[in-house]
């Protein structure tokens, strides 16, 4: 067997020969395939890149933070905008959501176009041996594989130079960091296939795989390696195996991917560059993730356990000199739960806000409920050791709402299910610091007089009281846990107790009891040994506290206040009537603010079956505004949409 002992094809350089030998149409000479296939398949990415960072410019710096409601031609251009963005499909029986009607459209032109390059062109194998081992097709479908892989790492990064251009979260990218990976693999199978089929046919396959190291052997390592990549990232399969052995199987096979396949290419023609574009795209953004978390948050943060009323991990992070806007989430790495955990960081939300207080340092808090795997060590060292310090590594904040949006919304309504309800407090909180903002004059503190200077409204936030915000706030959670409702009611009750009545008018709060719990909740009160106080109908919050006095309050405290204090605003409406109908609700609000010419904002976290009604309705509202029916919309409607799971 004459086999090459050298690990490439020598004499080795950066490029390949480009010259000239036979068969030289465009669509068929090999020597310039890298440019007539290759680098096409960058432009179209390009292209695609562009188009947003063109959007991400118009609406961030030429419009300004500031209400745009513009000509009647401009609001049908957001609302069409709008509706490709939220439009889904869902299939119930199946569980499955898809993604909007855009992202769709944008999946539908990256499929039409790779499909138009790799089949149109012919032929797909040479009529005659001579001119070359190489069949057409293997060569385009290589190319434009190759050329997709620095944009496979770019969109895999949480922090990345997309999200830096185009202000979309990485989070938001994961679907096209599966879509074009996807795309990868099945170029990689096209370009594989041909070569089977043409020795095969010339009847020496078997000699081929058996004397060529570089470009057989190495190309199937790396093709295997590639579908782990691909199949065993699914979420169903990932959920099955658990996210730490997915975290450290997938870094493991993409290190032996990456360098099996840059064996396999052996620099022909300019098949290094794309690895050197990979290179240089991704190795600074994870640089960066890691100086970040050395340099700005320190090696020696502690995070604190304990376990709430309604089962929820609580981890708490002393975060002075760190600030962060709703929504936002971090990478948590911990070092003390054995080796995986260790080399794996979680994502989970942050559901506090920075402090205003100087007295009170910011504190990061995350509400966690817990599954199988490392979640569920935490919570059962959290309930033996309450109370527990362990040392952490933080990576963020990453994502979050838009603050543009946020505030250019007249009415807005937070919808949660389940585990999200810790997503909405931010949300309530800001509401509530910036509805004090404008009932006082400036330079006004939260805090009484008599207590040491602190920092206004004005120094903790970037807005100024010129700044438009939400002039109401409807907040809807819904839940099938009977502990987690009292717990968001004991815990928003201690927050907006903080507050003057002026800050929390125009906060209303519904929780609907889904499930048993809600049966639980209609039989007991139709008992004829049940009080009417423990199950009223409206939960109201006390007169704000001083800081001496500021604890929290327990969950009696906080469902039956009215008995014993004077009301300084009702804003809790707890309903016992199941799932809220969120379709017909959120037309309902889209009609009242189109009466008066507001803009409405949703902003939705919870599973995927609340997520497609909500994105569904909102979407409908859009097409009403786009089809002119009644001046609907007023100002236009807006989503921002959370999902519990995207990794």
């Amino acid at each position: 067997m004459d086999m090459n002992p050298a690990w490439l094809t020598p004499p080795v350089t950066l490029h390949g020969s480009q010259q000239c030998a036979w068969y030289q149409h465009r669509w068929h000479f090999w020597y310039i395939a890298d440019y007539v296939f290759a680098l096409p398949t960058v432009a179209f990415f390009m292209c695609a890149i562009g188009v947003f960072i063109l959007g991400h410019v118009m609406l961030s710096y030429v419009l300004g933070y500031r209400r745009f409601r513009g000509p009647v031609v401009w609001r049908k251009f957001i609302a069409f905008v709008r509706y490709l963005s939220y439009r889904g499909f869902r299939v119930k029986a199946l569980g499955w959501s898809s993604a909007p009607i855009g992202v769709l459209l944008l999946g539908l032109a990256g499929t039409v176009f790779f499909f138009c390059m790799d089949l149109i062109p012919q032929p797909y194998y040479w009529s005659d041996s001579i001119y070359g081992g190489s069949p057409p097709l293997a060569t385009r479908s290589g190319w434009m594989a190759l050329a997709c892989m620095p944009f496979v790492f770019a969109t895999a990064s949480k922090t990345n130079w997309i999200t830096l251009f185009t202000g979309i979260s990485h989070e938001k990218l994961q679907v096209f960091h599966r879509w074009i990976a996807y795309a990868f693999f099945v170029l990689a199978l096209i370009h594989t296939f041909p070569f089977i089929v043409y020795h095969i046919h010339l009847g020496d396959m078997e000699s081929h795989f058996s004397s060529s190291l570089v470009f057989y052997w190495t190309g199937i390592v790396a093709l295997i390696f590639q579908a782990w990549l691909t199949f065993m990232s699914h979420s169903t399969i990932r959920s099955l195996l658990g996210y730490e052995f997915f975290k450290a199987t997938h870094f493991f096979a993409v290190v032996i991917f990456v360098i099996t396949f840059f064996w396999h290419c052996d620099y022909t023609l300019t098949s290094w560059d794309y690895f050197i574009a990979t290179a240089a795209v991704y190795v600074p953004c994870y640089g960066y993730s890691w100086l970040r978390t050395i340099f700005e948050h320190g090696l020696t943060r502690r995070a604190h356990l304990t376990v709430e009323e309604n089962g929820f991990t609580r981890i708490t992070i002393p975060a002075a000199n760190f600030t962060w806007t709703p929504g936002q989430h971090c990478f948590l790495r911990f070092t003390s739960f054995g080796i995986l955990p260790s080399f794996s960081s979680h994502p989970f939300t942050i559901c506090s806000s920075p402090s205003i207080d100087p007295t009170q340092p910011s504190q990061l808090i995350f509400y966690i409920r817990h599954q199988k795997g490392f979640t569920a060590r935490l919570y059962q060292h959290a309930l033996d050791h309450p109370g527990a310090s362990v040392p952490v590594l933080i990576d963020g904040p990453y994502g979050g709402i838009n603050l543009q949006a946020y505030r250019d919304t007249d009415r807005l309504i937070v919808i949660t299910g389940g585990s999200g309800a810790g997503w909405a407090i931010p949300l309530i909180e800001r509401f509530a610091r910036h509805s004090l903002l404008l009932s006082q004059t400036p330079q006004t503190h939260v805090n009484n007089p008599s207590e040491p200077k602190s920092t206004t409204i004005e120094e903790a936030t970037p807005s100024s009281s010129n700044t438009p915000n939400p002039s109401s706030l409807r907040v809807i959670l819904a839940t099938r846990d009977a502990p987690s409702r009292t717990w968001f009611l004991t815990t928003i009750s201690s927050l907006l107790a903080k507050y003057p009545p002026s800050a929390t008018t125009n906060i209303h709060i519904n929780v609907h009891l889904t499930g048993s719990a809600a049966q639980n909740i209609l039989q007991t009160s139709s008992s004829p040994s049940s009080s009417p106080e423990k199950h009223p109908d409206h939960i109201s919050i006390p007169a704000p506290r001083t800081s001496s006095s500021s604890t929290s309050t327990s969950s009696a405290d906080a469902i039956q206040t009215l008995s014993t204090e004077k009301p300084a605003q009702k804003v809790l409406d707890r309903e016992v009537e199941g799932r809220p109908r969120l379709p017909a609700l959120i037309a309902e609000e889209a009609a009242r603010a189109a009466e008066v010419g507001e803009s409405m904002g949703v902003f939705v976290c919870g599973p995927d079956g609340m997520q497609g009604d909500v994105r569904n309705a909102v979407a409908r509202e859009n097409l009403g505004i786009l089809m002119g029916k009644g001046g609907r919309g007023g100002g236009g409607v807006y989503l921002h949409s959370e999902h519990f799971s995207w990794a």
